[in-house]
């Protein structure tokens, strides 16, 4: 993969094929886009067709699935007790032989902690020095020294069943003074990307205890001035005591040396987090002093309660709902989420109606996180509503399944009436949240009253009740993906569905959470989400972020890049130390094992061969990393495997070992572009894998992608790429091409569910962002949106419209029919259908347009018209779109007798008039240059050339671009959320839409809907 070779057909190993030769866009050479471009879309049809199309289905489930065990918690103690011999480079004790000192229960291992800077202007930690685990000097004590520094302990705090959780520990702030003002801390944050600084704006609650008995509390983004403070009396030790409540007292009671205070949380903590990341740290101002933790007679650090469940896998999504700010615009839904998430993916939401059928903008408030009235959890404050996670949930490669849970309060206050709260899995990437709608694949509905009902496809089974008891309810839904149509559903423990279900369940399900009320004032709350596994892009990271060889030298370049990555690659060559790993977050690190594994062939070096010993290397491996395992996220196979000479059968011998050594963990693997053939399979027990082929532009890639497909050994197999960070080759001489292709690379995985990961090839330190600018920006975008799932706009979606009984029928952008309905009001055989945000920012909504009348009639529902208006002349074609950018659709007309546009910004009065075209041509709308304004354009069926201007008042015509065949209508879209409309058609022939690259005549989106006769609708359905 990351090697670069010269290959024997006279190929630069990077893929640029040489001087005199071209590989074109649609991958023959001068093959343009015309009577072809069916075949080219079928191609990509693959590649956006479920994994494992073609390949071996999952091995079928002998019964239903078990659900995951995803809510694990416990007690944590680590008493610092172990011998001094330990505490010598690189790893200074931190992290050795944590089984001993935490006694953790049978069969579970302890919990490490992550070396953080603890400042407030660097992410990048200190030398391992700085942190120490019984020094000879302070033996069985956790130990800091030479300045600022801290460790994260590697699972989150969380809340008993009382609503507190509490940490205890013994400082000494500054060895052998009781004068100065030098401190040790404890910090808590739900976030766990902090450095530990305790006035970190990340900090939800920080205490200091300062040598001279001071004691102080923080809470992020108070800068240094803290919300409380006290003292006790000065000693060598100070015995504290910190207890969290997270429940309307809003209390903190602090401990020290058996002096109680009893603190409330500052005005603007509705309340305390219910789980938050435990940090310790010191500040010391100057480098001969020390601070301590522990006593040194078994009393170290003890946690109430912690939650392993969240940070164990690298794909768990975990929502708290908690600490996110609620006098925003979405009412906290998408705030955050970096911090109440706390496993390494995030995910974001959209607010749904709740209804089935066509999809609508709900009521502004009607979904909230974090409300003062209800706290730490997402509610539904009235009437019908839903919130839709828009990565899917996702099977993994050992089960074949995944499990859902969340914590639902149909009404809170209540356990008596019938309104329900719900959680669904649908099929439909745009679900509009009813767990009644045709595509939810399985779907619960829990009653007040303990009522249930179960819903696939829109079919209602009613299920035994369960006892209403507090009025809220641990719901589970695990589901056996594809042919096995095995699920468990689960309340409160209790199993109320196990067994086959109607139909296949989708491999990646959507998720959806809503609520009905009956009544006003009534509140649904629903807590805790849990996902065992998330699909969608949810890892960034690079490839080689540590490198012994030239030119790291064994650098950990991961902190200059901490900010955008959360899955970064670590090369160990031939080195054996694994110390980089106490740097990393829990389950976020992937580790080479080559040196393990293989040995190179004295006949041909750049060839490899199984090394004899490896299972024996990779148990001493094992032993090395020892309790960093934590840490290790994904383990990678050999890279280009089939390239360095293995055989399909090494490879799965080496994937066994492998699974052998590192249960639990992701295997990864990756191929050069010439063995993605039957002949190279990818092989069982694999969880990602990947190709790089660089710099040779997003049409490859779609085409590479597909064939990968075609060689899964499980459909449950998730996919990465690699964008490259350098200039590989002659296809990407400069920084820009670089950029472009980075851009190229995240359209094809936000088109892709399965594809989980891009790893960029290389990072090699911090002059970087000097030697790239363009790409390192790109990246960090990129990288920024993946880590904090960043809400951005949907791609387009389809749809048709029936001119025979007035119906429309609209697919979610996967594919999925949502639903259909007719608008009220009197039906022509001759109405045009419209689309459009009629009544400000959302989702589009229909209308038509009377040719007899020249009347439009726009609907916010879809149901019943809101604005009916007259507007143009007799024959004029009608229009919609945002012709200033005020954030709502309006109406316009095309003239064809003048070829003229007329745009109103108020559907009365035309404020925009162009000429543009000539006779017969047809007008189009769009978004071209991405800026939030529709501009005009006109399209020339004769030759199927579109005409773009990035004006609505003076004529600005891009270069025109053929697309299409003829009798194609020429439709747009935003085809892969990329914010800009690109160009498209649809083939009446076949009831196929395809859209077109901004900058060539690839075919990024293609799907076929609708009935022969109807009229195609393209817009923005969620």
């Amino acid at each position: 993969m990351h090697a670069h070779f010269t290959a024997r057909d006279g190929t630069d190993r990077a893929g640029t094929a040489l001087a005199g030769t071209t590989r074109d866009r649609t991958g023959g050479p001068g093959r343009r886009l015309g009577r072809t471009l069916l075949s080219t879309a079928s191609a990509l049809a693959l590649a956006l067709l479920p994994a494992g199309l073609g390949a071996a289905p999952a091995a079928a489930l002998d019964g239903p699935p078990a659900p995951a065990d995803l809510t694990a918690s416990r007690g944590f103690t680590d008493t610092f007790q172990q011998t001094t011999a330990l505490d010598t480079a690189p790893y200074y004790g931190l992290n050795r032989e944590l089984d001993a000192r935490q006694s953790p229960p049978s069969g579970l291992h302890g919990i490490s902690y992550t070396r953080t800077s603890g400042r407030w202007d660097t992410v990048t930690p200190p030398t391992p020095d700085h942190v120490q685990v019984s020094h000879p000097d302070h033996p069985d004590r956790l130990v800091f020294a030479r300045g600022l520094s801290a460790v994260m302990l590697g699972a989150p705090a969380v809340a008993d069943a009382s609503g507190h959780y509490t940490v205890t520990t013994v400082v000494d702030p500054v060895v052998g003074d009781t004068g100065d003002g030098d401190w040790g801390s404890i910090v808590l944050s739900r976030g766990h990307r902090g450095t530990g600084y305790v006035t970190g704006n990340d900090v939800d609650l920080g205490l200091t205890v300062a040598s001279d008995g001071r004691l102080n509390l923080f809470h992020g983004g108070g800068g240094e001035t803290p919300f409380w403070s006290g003292s006790v009396t000065p000693t060598a030790r100070y015995a504290v005591s910190l207890t969290v409540s997270t429940g309307t007292d809003r209390a903190v009671v602090l401990t020290v040396n058996g002096t109680p205070f009893t603190v409330t949380a500052p005005a603007s903590v509705t309340r305390w987090p219910g789980s938050a990341f435990l940090s310790l740290g010191a500040y010391l101002s100057a480098p001969d002093r020390v601070t301590t933790f522990g006593d040194g007679a078994g009393h170290g650090l003890s946690v109430s309660k912690v939650d392993t469940g969240a940070t164990t896998s690298a794909g768990t999504l975990v929502d708290t709902f908690d600490g996110a700010p609620a006098a925003t615009a979405d009412f906290g839904l998408n705030q955050d989420l970096g911090a109440r998430q706390p496993g390494l993916v995030s995910g974001n939401y959209s607010a749904v109606s709740g209804v089935k059928g066509l999809a609508r903008t709900p009521a502004a408030g009607s979904v909230r996180v974090n409300s003062p009235a209800h706290p730490n959890v997402l509610s539904f404050p009235g009437g019908t509503a839903a919130v839709r996670l828009n990565k899917p949930a996702t099977s993994d490669v050992p089960t074949g399944s995944y499990t859902v849970q969340a914590v639902l309060t149909p009404v809170a206050g209540s356990t008596s009436v019938q309104d329900w709260a719900s959680l669904a899995v649908g099929n439909a990437s745009g679900g509009t949240g009813a767990v009644d709608a045709e595509d939810v694949a399985i779907g619960l509905r829990v009653q007040a009253d303990g009522a249930l009902a179960l819903y696939q496809g829109g079919a209602a089974t009613a299920l035994a009740p369960v006892s209403p008891a507090t009025g809220s309810y641990r719901v589970s839904v695990a589901v056996a993906s594809g042919a096995a149509r095995q699920a468990t559903v689960t309340v409160n423990g209790a199993t109320v569905f196990a067994g086959r279900t109607a139909a296949e369940l989708p491999r990646d399900g959507y998720v959806s959470l809503g609520a009905h009320h009956s009544a006003a004032g009534r509140v649904t709350t629903v807590d805790d989400l849990r996902i065992s596994m998330l699909g969608g892009l949810g890892h960034y990271g690079y490839y080689d972020i540590r490198d012994p060889d030239d030119p790291n030298f064994g650098t950990n370049h991961a902190p200059e890049v901490a900010p955008w990555t959360n899955f970064n690659g670590y090369q160990r060559g031939t080195d054996p130390r694994v110390d980089f790993l106490d740097q990393c977050l829990p389950a976020s690190c992937t580790i080479d094992v080559n040196n393990e594994m293989v040995i190179r062939r004295t006949d041909d070096p750049e060839k490899l061969t199984p090394n004899p010993d490896a299972a024996r290397n990779l148990a001493g491996l094992v032993r090395s990393i020892g309790s960093n395992m934590d840490k290790i996220a994904a383990v990678d196979l050999t890279d280009e495997a089939y390239w360095r000479g293995l055989t399909a059968a090494q490879v799965q011998t080496q994937a066994d070992q492998l699974r052998s050594a590192f249960p639990g963990k992701l295997l990864i693997l990756s191929y050069d572009r010439y063995h993605l053939n039957s002949d190279h399979p990818v092989p069982r027990g694999v969880d990602i894998v990947g190709f790089d082929d660089y710099c040779v532009g997003r049409g490859a890639v779609q085409d590479e992608l597909a064939q990968l497909k075609r060689i899964l050994s499980s459909p449950d197999q998730h996919l990465m790429l690699f964008p490259e960070s350098l200039s590989m080759n002659g296809n990407c001489p400069s920084d820009a091409s670089v950029a472009a292709f980075n851009a190229g690379y995240r359209a094809v995985a936000a088109q892709d569910p399965r594809v989980v990961y891009l790893q960029n090839f290389r990072w090699l330190g911090p002059d970087q962002p000097n030697s790239m600018p363009l790409t390192v920006a790109t990246e960090r975008a990129i990288g920024t949106a993946v880590v904090n799932a960043t809400p951005t706009k949907p791609a387009s979606s389809v749809g048709a419209y029936r001119r025979s009984d007035g119906t429309f029928s609209e697919a979610a952008h996967n594919g999925v029919l949502l639903g259909s309905s007719v608008l009220g009001g009197e039906h022509r055989a001759d109405d045009v259908p419209l689309t459009g945000h009629w009544s400000g920012p959302g989702v589009d909504t229909v209308g038509v347009y009377h040719r007899d009348t020249r009347t439009f009639v726009l609907s916010n529902d879809n149901l019943t018209p809101a604005v009916t208006v007259q507007f143009g002349n007799t024959g004029d074609i009608p229009l919609a779109g945002d012709w200033s950018g005020q954030g709502r659709s309006t109406i316009g007309v095309y003239r064809p007798d003048d070829q003229t546009f007329y745009l109103t910004d108020d559907n009365v009065n035309f404020r925009y008039r162009i000429k543009l075209g000539n006779p017969g041509w047809t007008p189009l709308v769009g978004d071209w240059d991405g800026n939030g304004t529709t501009t005009v354009a006109v399209y020339d069926p004769t030759t199927q050339y579109f005409y773009l201007n990035d004006s609505n008042e003076t004529e600005h015509i891009r270069p025109p671009v053929k697309f299409g065949n003829p009798d194609d209508v020429p439709v747009k879209g935003d085809w892969d959320g990329g914010g800009t409309d690109t160009i498209g058609v649809y083939r009446p022939g076949d009831r196929s839409f395809f859209g077109r690259a901004a900058d060539s005549d690839l075919v990024v989106y293609s799907t076929k809907f609708g009935d022969t006769g109807d009229l195609p609708l393209v817009g923005t359905w969620g």
